[in-house]
Formats: structure tokens, sequence, C-alpha cells
């Protein structure tokens, strides 16, 4: 049920909105040292050398944490915008595993490209491939009766002639 979540629009708060935010936390970390002193320790004037430090230290590590989030808050958008473009329904021929390319005609010829070369543009998976045991089991099989079947061609022809 969570991938029904997906499907619903992002309800990102726009990004002037989140610097201004980002930049209340940073202020508010770098006075919070004084602020409580304040309330603590009324002797100690507001503007303090050690607050000042103090507060230059934490609101340099605020900002840091922060852009930090914020990068790490655009990677997570990218990925989840793949995930839907994925999610998203393919159309597929039945019989080659073609993938039709989304909102093309079906019955161009270009609108039509291999599965592989579909998902290594959409993702950064990179192909191998190898073969499943059925198939193997199926393919072993051809491949040891097509020489018998070509033996018994040349044993006639021999006969006859």
């Amino acid at each position: 049920m969570e991938s029904d979540n997906l499907h619903q629009p992002l309800k990102i708060v726009p990004f002037p909105l989140r610097i201004a935010f980002y930049l209340g936390i940073v202020l508010l970390m770098t006075n919070i040292n004084a602020i409580v002193d304040s309330f603590e320790h009324p002797a100690i004037p507001y503007f303090d050398p050690e607050h000042i430090t103090v507060g230059a230290v934490a609101g340099i590590i605020s900002l840091i944490m922060l852009v930090i989030l914020e990068t790490y808050l655009r990677h997570l958008y990218r990925a989840l915008q793949k995930i839907r473009v994925l999610e998203s329904y393919l159309s597929i021929c039945a019989n080659c595993k073609k993938i039709r390319i989304p909102d093309s005609d079906s019955r161009n010829k270009e609108s039509w490209q291999p599965i592989e070369s579909y998902i290594t543009e959409k993702t950064q998976t990179i192909f191998s491939h190898g073969i499943c045991p059925d198939c193997f089991e199926k393919y072993q099989t051809q491949l040891k009766d097509m020489p018998e079947s070509r033996d018994k061609k040349n044993k006639a022809v021999k006969q006859r002639g």
C-alpha cells in the first residue's frame, strides 16, 4: 500500500521559504548560548566574547548540516521522480520484448527500443547477459538434436548415392 503514496503529487516547500527557514535555524543556533545564559546568568552580557565564539561555531556547524540536508533532500526528490517514471505503465511487445517509448506512435518503428537500452537510459543499470537454467536446458537439447539430424541426413544421402 505504500506505493499508492508515490502516485500523489509531492508537496514541496518553495526554495525561498526553505532558505528563510534554514536561516532562521542558523540564527537561532548562533544565539542559543547567549539566550540561555541571559536567563541563567543575567550578569553575563549578551555580546560576551564567549557567546560570540560559541555562537559562531554553532552557526557554522548548523549551516553545514543544513546544506547537507538540502543536498540529500534534492537527491531523494530526483530519485523519487525516477521511481515514478519507472513505475508508470510501459507498453512492451509480447513477442520481442521491445518497449514503446512513452507518448509515441505505436505504429512507428522508431518508437520501439530494446528493453535493455530503455532501462539503461532511465537508470544507471548496466546489463550483462546470461542464460537461465530453463533456457539452458532448452537450448542444450536443441544443440544435441542438431548434429544428430545432420548425421541422419548425411547417411541418407550416402545410402542413395
